[in-house]
């Protein structure tokens, strides 16, 4: 008997030096997607990300966010690096790809003729001898993270082990 799936879209935004929680992103997708399947829940969830954007004449920047705008929820992960501009030479109002897509996942979210349904917010814990020292990647993530928790518009995740990191993933599909 022919069933119909509900298939959600989620987009992974992150900075280098994350590469591990990138593929445990897409595994745990891919693992949790088996599990409900079994049990007949009608739904999938399809990961994305900034890889699997098509190559084509214009901004890169500007096509990964039309891939964000069509994605039902959202998520950036950020460690200790903030990424670089997304524009020539630094130009623009935003300072990394991944405040640029933040930025957009929220306005999606905040519109009513778009999918976003949520956008979250994990953190992989920071050694805490590189804040001493931070250097400005990390400075930056500091400075952002410090802005969320001041502005309290958002609740985010901190994890330190990969586990911990598919754990909460899993909850938040689950959802």
């Amino acid at each position: 008997m022919a069933e119909t799936i509900t298939r959600y879209k989620v987009f992974m935004a992150s900075p280098s030096g994350l590469e591990d929680e990138r593929k445990a992103f897409r595994d745990t997708i891919y693992d949790y997607n088996d599990m409900i399947d079994e049990q007949g829940r009608g739904v999938s969830f399809r990961p994305m990300g900034w890889e699997d954007t098509l190559g084509g004449v214009g901004r890169p920047q500007s096509l990964i966010n039309e891939d964000i705008a069509a994605c039902d929820y959202f998520l950036l992960l950020l460690w200790d690096r903030w990424g670089s501009s997304p524009n020539a030479a630094g130009t623009g109002p935003y300072s990394s790809a991944c405040e640029e897509e933040l930025h957009l996942a929220l306005a999606c979210l905040a519109a009513p003729d778009q999918p976003m349904a949520q956008v979250v917010i994990f953190f992989k814990a920071v050694n805490p001898r590189q804040t001493a020292d931070p250097g400005e990647q990390l400075k930056q993530v500091l400075e952002f993270r410090s802005k969320i928790e001041a502005e309290k518009q958002h609740f985010f995740t901190t994890f330190n082990e990969l586990d911990v990191f598919r754990k909460h993933l899993r909850r938040h599909l689950a959802r």
